[in-house]
Formats: C-alpha cells, structure tokens, sequence
C-alpha cells in the first residue's frame, strides 16, 4: 500500500558549499518545461494515490519556484489527492522565499506543515555557506507561517561547522530552542564530493573539525534540545511531542515511497528504483513520450531495515526482524553481541538500539551489515 509521496523541485537561486543534492540554478523556462512535466508524472500516478498519508514536496528548494509555477503544481496535487485526508503535508523552504503572499498560499492549498533551511544563525558561517538568508529573515518567515495558522514548523540546521567555536554552537542552539516550531532536524556538516567545501579541502584552505570535537558538539546538541522539551527520535532528529516528521518515519521504518520528479528515488512494489537525474532529459521524456527514464536497483530488504530501524532512538525489535524473514539475527550478525558489550548497542525487552556512545560511533555498527 503506498502511502507517502515524494516530489522533487531540483531548483535553487544560489547553490550552497556543502550540498550535494540534485538541484541547479534554471532559467525560468527550464522550471516552466520542468513543473509541465512533474504534472504529467503525477497525472500518470493518478489510480495510486488513495491510501497516502503523507506529501513531501523537496529539493533544492521548493520555494525558489515563483509563485505562479507553486501554484500550478499545488492545483495539481489537490485535483488528484485528498489533502484533507492526509497526515502530512510538508514543503521545503528558505527563510527569505516565505513571504505573507507565499504563506497565504501554502495555507490555501492546505499545506500544514514547513521545513525552513536555517543551518545557522552566525552570519560569518551562514556566509561561508553560500547561504542568503539572515536570522531577522528566519524570524520573519516564521512568524509570516504563524500569521497563516501554519504552526507545525521545521527547522534544518547544522553543527560542526568550518571553525565553529563551541560559544558559537552554544548561541544557535540557544536561538533555535526558543522559537515557536515543532521539530528540528540537526546534522553534522558532513564533506561531500563535487561540492565546494570539498574542493576547498583538496586545496587545503579548510579543514575539517576532529572527531571528538564532532561528538562534543553532537552531545552538545542532544542535551541541550532535550532539556528544552524536544524528544530525540531519530539520530539527527528531535521533536516536540506528537510532532515527528511522519513522512521520514515511513523512510526509516522501510515501508514503501513513491518518488516523482527527476532524480527522486522510490521503493514502491518491491523495487527501487528511481527517476533519470538530469532535469531537461526528464522534461524532454514526458514531451516526447510521455514518461521519464527510471533506473531500477537492487532491493536489500534486511539490510535496509536494519539499517534505516536502528536510526531511530527506540531502534528493531528482534523478534519483528526474526520472524519477519525467517532468520536468527543475533546468530547472522554476532557483531551484534560484540557491540551490546561494548556498550555500543543495547538490547533490553528483545528491542536492539543504540546507546549514546554508539550514536558517536555509528558507522562502525552500520559497517557491518
């Protein structure tokens, strides 16, 4: 039963140091070409789309679409689903694109619940970046969101920054803790290839943090948000209570998405599967034959699960997993016990998870499977 849906907008008005998602800066009739076809796509899905329970519109950055272009994809999702019958309707954004306008459109569509790229309040760091926005645009854009009775807010931020002192660290959390949303998802900057941080690290005019000033500040993080009545859910995750990101859950607990737009990824029918990433080879498959190119891979559901389960805070139960596929896990993975007695992973009530130092040391748990 398919029952989240994703959409990808690959657009951003400027690309950020770090990022290494499928987006690129457009011209205005490469997004008009792109949007047309994303129509086609979701039109083609028609007969699939009664069971959702959650919409996930992401990129880039959804919001960079002028407001013409939103609203054409908006009046096509609400002809085709029942949005008053879904959980979670979610749109990424940046700060500076959430305007009165912008938010009184978000709610005439019935989007119910934002994500706004934050990263940072420093403006030294939000410079390296490469991002546009400043703190008063993020207080802005928030209370515009409130003023349209849009109150379930998420933001993206980000520690271990180049340079970040831990006063720094200290100041954002400080600042993110007390403004009026819902959840927060925190990750480490993390060096990925065909980026600029990444080229400014070959040229050796950046370095990383150290890995115990990394997990000093992931610590940071977690006490600080729970004192501050968040609940850690999810490795990088923290909500306030009833207010998990439900669209993500179905991702971490393995159940089954489906991806529309280029470069989006499924796991629908038991394939995976995803679309061609290239934005004018998708726009030019649905105008000359009417579907995009889709590449299928190889589906590890164990593997997955385990994976994907242990990132939530409450982790796998091992009977589910056992009686599931027909297996003894701790017998397929004796890993598993080497890192319970490590204190890595803790198994208590037959439900295997993380402990806060293993949460320092994930990888060396994921490695294994």
């Amino acid at each position: 039963m398919l029952t989240a849906l994703y959409i990808h907008i690959p657009f951003c008005d400027k690309v950020c140091t770090y990022c290494d998602f499928h987006k690129e800066i457009a011209s205005l009739n490469k997004q008009e070409k792109y949007i047309i076809s994303l129509i086609k796509e979701l039109e083609l899905h028609k007969n699939e789309y009664q069971d959702l329970l959650t919409v996930y519109i992401g990129g880039g950055t959804p919001s960079s679409l002028p407001i013409n272009l939103l609203r054409d994809l908006f009046e096509c999702i609400t002809s085709l689903i029942d949005v008053s019958a879904l959980k979670e309707f979610t749109i990424e954004t940046n700060p500076n694109d959430i305007t009165i306008e912008v938010a009184q459109l978000f709610k005439e569509y019935r989007i119910n619940r934002v994500s706004i790229g934050v990263q940072t309040f420093n403006e030294t760091h939000l410079l390296f970046l490469g991002r546009t926005h400043s703190k008063k645009d993020v207080l802005t854009a928030i209370d515009n969101l409130l003023k349209c009775d849009i109150n379930n807010i998420s933001v993206d931020m980000i520690f271990s920054l180049i340079n970040q002192t831990l006063e720094e660290l200290n100041e954002d959390i400080n600042l993110v803790v007390n403004l009026p949303i819902k959840h927060i998802s925190y990750y480490s900057l993390i060096l990925e290839e065909k980026t600029k941080l990444h080229y400014l690290f070959d040229q050796n005019k950046i370095s990383m943090n150290t890995e115990d000033l990394e997990a000093i500040m992931y610590n940071r993080v977690i006490d600080k948000l729970v004192e501050n009545g968040f609940y850690h859910y999810e490795i990088s995750n923290f909500s306030k209570p009833g207010y998990e990101s439900k669209h993500n859950l179905i991702y971490w607990q393995n159940k089954q998405y489906l991806g529309l737009g280029s470069g989006s990824h499924s796991l629908y029918k038991g394939k995976r599967f995803s679309n061609i990433r290239n934005v004018r080879k998708y726009s030019e498959g649905f105008s000359k034959d009417g579907y995009s190119q889709k590449e299928e891979y190889e589906v590890e559901p164990l593997r997955e699960e385990l994976i994907m389960g242990l990132r939530l805070m409450n982790g796998i139960n091992i009977t589910h997993i056992n009686n599931k596929y027909n297996i003894d896990l701790l017998n397929m993975y004796p890993e598993i016990n080497d890192f319970v007695s490590q204190k890595l992973l803790k198994l208590e009530n037959d439900q295997l998870c993380f402990t806060r130092e293993g949460l320092m040391l994930g990888n060396i748990v994921f490695s294994v499977f």
